[in-house]
């Protein structure tokens, strides 16, 4: 899986570092070496609101090079919303591939039209923000509808990282991961996949 986090200035820091880091393990923990995760973004290097200076893989890559885009969030994003060349940017994603975001990076996917008729939740300062695009906001910790996983302010964003690990790579991965990281993880779980067995 080759995983995009979209970075951006005055970004909230951790919304974007606490999703990378779990992923990031899978493969430095062998679980899968095909899987990377890269920080792309608006510029080549991307201050963050706390002053945090975050190297860019790529400026504006093609997003068709990845399996799952990653939108986090910040003050920055209330700029970005209406800025046409990140909304359209954001866009070329398309409609089938997924998408998880963090605090009030959702505010960016909804101004992309990926939240459209969809539950979602944001950082609770931004719900009414959220509600505005049409969006059914759920205070929760991480709500999955359809192809969209979105997770509530900053510290959600190490729950989303290990949410997805577990979405993709199974239970053993993210309780491994967890471990390595010191994590007394009691987040949100993926759903189980409905069974297969048409006697249920």
């Amino acid at each position: 899986m080759r995983v995009a986090i979209f970075v951006f200035p005055e970004l909230t820091e951790l919304d974007a570092i606490g999703v990378f880091d779990p992923l990031a393990r899978v493969s430095a923990m062998g679980i899968d070496g095909n899987c990377t995760v890269k920080l792309v973004g608006t510029e080549e290097v991307v201050t963050g609101h706390f002053g945090a200076s975050l190297q860019v893989g790529a400026v504006f890559p093609r997003l068709d090079r990845f399996d799952l885009l990653v939108i986090p969030g910040g003050f920055g994003t209330r700029a970005l919303q209406k800025e046409i060349k990140v909304i359209e940017y954001l866009r070329s994603w398309g409609s089938v591939k997924p998408v998880a975001t963090v605090c009030t990076g959702a505010l960016l996917a909804a101004a992309a039209g990926f939240l459209r008729g969809k539950r979602a939740t944001t950082h609770r300062a931004a719900f009414e923000e959220l509600a505005a695009y049409g969006v059914e906001v759920a205070d929760e910790r991480i709500v999955e509808d359809g192809r969209v996983i979105s997770a509530g302010g900053v510290t959600s964003a190490l729950d989303l990282g290990l949410y997805l690990v577990e979405k993709h790579w199974g239970a053993d991965a993210r309780r491994r991961i967890a471990a390595q990281m010191e994590y007394t993880d009691n987040g949100p779980r993926p759903a189980p996949a409905p069974s297969q067995d048409p006697a249920n």
